[in-house]
C-alpha cells in the first residue's frame, strides 16, 4: 500500500478506475489514512466527486472536512429528484455563508476544466448559478466566464451558465467576455461576438475590442439590467442602453419636461438610439453647444440628426 501517494496525482496520472480502488483498498486497510488524504488541502473538487459513492458507502462523511462535507451537500441537493423547494438556500450544514460560498467557487475553480460526465457537469455549472445569483460577488465573475467558454469549447450547452453568468447584475462582467475578443483562438473571438451580440455594429468590425471597449466606456453610466431577456431565448441581451438617459442627461430643456419625455417616446427605437448617440457627441464635445441644442424643438434636433447622417453617408 502506498502511503505517500496524492489522490490527485493518481487520479490524474492512472484514471479514475484505478484511483477509486485505491482508495476503496485504503479505506479497508487504513480509513484514518484514507481521511487524511481526503482532507487535504490541494484535494480539488473533481476527485472528490468520483470518490463520493465510496465515502458515503464507507460512512465518512462525518470525518470530514467542513469544505467538503458542505460540497457533498451541495452535491447531493442538487442531483436529487425531489428537490425540496421553498428554502432559498437550503444547506444548513454550516452557520457561515461565507464559507459556504468559498466552497462554491472551490467547486467551481477546481472542477471547471473537468468535463467526467452529465451529473458531474450538472454540479459544476448549478454549483456557478448559486454563485452568481446568491453571492454575487465580482470576483467570481471570471470564474464562471472561464467555465462558460470551456463548455463551449467542449461542446456543451451553455445556455444555462450565460443565463447564471449575466445573473450576477455586474455591469462589469462585459469585461471578461470582451477581453476573449483579444483571444488568438478563433472560436474564443466568435463565442465571444456571439455573447455580446447585443451590441450594435460589433459584429461588422474589425478591430472589434477597441470598438467593445470604446462601446463600453460610453455607455457604462446608461446601462440597465434587461430582466425580460432570459426566458426561453437563445440569445440573450443582459443589457440595455437607457437611450432617453443618455440622451437628455440630467437636463430639462426651456420646454415643459414632460412633454419632451411624451415627445421622445413617440419615436422608434432606431430613432431613439441615434438621437441619444448624437447627444452624447455633441455633449462631449461642448457642453454649452450641447445645452443650445438641447433647447431646440425635438423635430429640429431630428432634422440635424438626417442632416448628419446624410453627411456621414456621402463620404
Amino acid at each position: 500500500m502506498k502511503h505517500s501517494v496524492s489522490l490527485e496525482m493518481l487520479r490524474k496520472k492512472e484514471g479514475i478506475k484505478p484511483l477509486q480502488q485505491y482508495m476503496n483498498n485504503l479505506i479497508e486497510y487504513d480509513k484514518k489514512r484514507a481521511v487524511s488524504l481526503l482532507n487535504e488541502e490541494d484535494l480539488t473538487y473533481p476527485t472528490l466527486y468520483v470518490l463520493s459513492s465510496y465515502i458515503k458507502e464507507k460512512q465518512l462523511v462525518k470525518y470530514l472536512s467542513d469544505r467538503n462535507k458542505i460540497a457533498l451537500s451541495i452535491q447531493k441537493d442538487i442531483l436529487a429528484k425531489e428537490r425540496a423547494p421553498a428554502a432559498p438556500f437550503p444547506y444548513s450544514i454550516c452557520d457561515l455563508p461565507q464559507y459556504i460560498h468559498s466552497v462554491l467557487r472551490w467547486m467551481v475553480e477546481t472542477g471547471c476544466e473537468e468535463k467526467l460526465n452529465t451529473r458531474y457537469r450538472l454540479v459544476v455549472d448549478r454549483a456557478a448559478g448559486l454563485l452568481t445569483t446568491i453571492y454575487q460577488h465580482p470576483d467570481d465573475l471570471s470564474v464562471v466566464s472561464k467555465l462558460l467558454f470551456e463548455r463551449k469549447r467542449a461542446g456543451h450547452s451553455t445556455h444555462y451558465i450565460t443565463w447564471a453568468y449575466f445573473s450576477s447584475h455586474h455591469i462589469g462582467s462585459l469585461l471578461p467576455i470582451g477581453e476573449k475578443l483579444l483571444s488568438s483562438n478563433e472560436e474564443e473571438v466568435n463565442f465571444a461576438r456571439e455573447l455580446l451580440h447585443f451590441i450594435p455594429g460589433l459584429d461588422q468590425n474589425e478591430e472589434p475590442y477597441a470598438y467593445f471597449r470604446g462601446w463600453y466606456e460610453e455607455n457604462l453610466p446608461y446601462l440597465l439590467h434587461n430582466e425580460n431577456s432570459y426566458e426561453l431565448t437563445a440569445e440573450l441581451a443582459p443589457y440595455i442602453v437607457d437611450h432617453e438617459t443618455k440622451y437628455r442627461e440630467s437636463f430639462f430643456p426651456l420646454h415643459t419636461t414632460n412633454l419632451r419625455q411624451n415627445e421622445f417616446h413617440t419615436l422608434s427605437e432606431q430613432e431613439k438610439e441615434q438621437l441619444a448617440n448624437l447627444s452624447y457627441k455633441i455633449r462631449m464635445r461642448s457642453r454649452r453647444e450641447w445645452k443650445e441644442w438641447m433647447n431646440r424643438p425635438l423635430s429640429a434636433q431630428l432634422t440635424f440628426m438626417e442632416e448628419v447622417q446624410h453627411d456621414y453617408d456621402s463620404r
